[in-house]
């Protein structure tokens, strides 16, 4: 989209056309030039603010018709040429700011829609999120456990929940947290979502030797 020019200072384009329009209502004499920048205006050379104004003007004088503009001299019809010209720029500077206005109102409506619909979508998704952590609290098998941690892992990029509790699986080193995994009712140890291990699948005492294993999580006993 163009800018509107500033009124106080006529483009060049629109300034070439002014003066030979004035020396065409002078003299009688049609500049070779006037009829190419009277096209110009149109396009990408100019603005297109009072072209059709400017072109009217010239066919006027084409034919003689200059009583219509009651000029006394050619710096008066220069200003008169100006003046018209400033105030169609005027027009079309308020016109494009309040297109411009609309414009940002829409944007800013549109924005504030999507963000609502952000919320309700985490709102769902944490309700979703905890719906499913009760059913965890009363799930009686493993394999239960299992795949509700791996649905509450799904939701939890949506939930906006903070971590509690986290560090790494054992055996594929996925991220453990303890606000989303299981808790394994025989080793009391979080089921990785991923890969479906607790320490049940781990036979090497040396598990809990956090030295030799270092993506052993903390015992879990201690959290609140």
């Amino acid at each position: 989209m163009q800018q509107p020019p500033n009124q106080d200072n006529i483009p060049l384009e629109e300034q070439r056309v002014v003066d030979e329009l004035v020396v065409f209502w002078q003299t009688r004499y049609e500049s070779r030039d006037l009829v190419t920048h009277l096209d110009r205006l149109s396009g990408s050379w100019g603005s297109g603010i009072g072209a059709s104004f400017f072109q009217k003007v010239y066919e006027d004088l084409r034919i003689n018709e200059r009583g219509k503009y009651t000029a006394s001299s050619a710096s008066e019809f220069k200003r008169f040429l100006e003046a018209e010209y400033n105030q169609q720029a005027k027009v079309y500077a308020e016109h494009q700011a309040q297109a411009q206005e609309k414009a940002d109102a829409e944007r800013q409506f549109q924005a504030q829609a999507k963000a609502k619909e952000r919320e309700e979508f985490k709102r769902r998704a944490r309700a979703d999120f905890d719906a499913l952590g009760k059913k965890m609290a009363k799930a009686t098998t493993r394999a239960e456990l299992v795949e509700l941690g791996r649905e509450r892992t799904k939701l939890a990029l949506y939930a906006g929940f903070s971590y509690v509790y986290t560090n790494h699986c054992w055996n594929c080193h996925s991220v453990i947290s303890s606000e989303i995994n299981a808790r394994c009712p025989d080793c009391k140890f979080f089921i990785c979502s991923s890969c479906a291990s607790c320490f049940c699948n781990k036979t090497d005492n040396s598990i809990y030797d956090e030295t030799n294993y270092p993506f052993l999580p903390d015992y879990p006993d201690d959290l609140s």
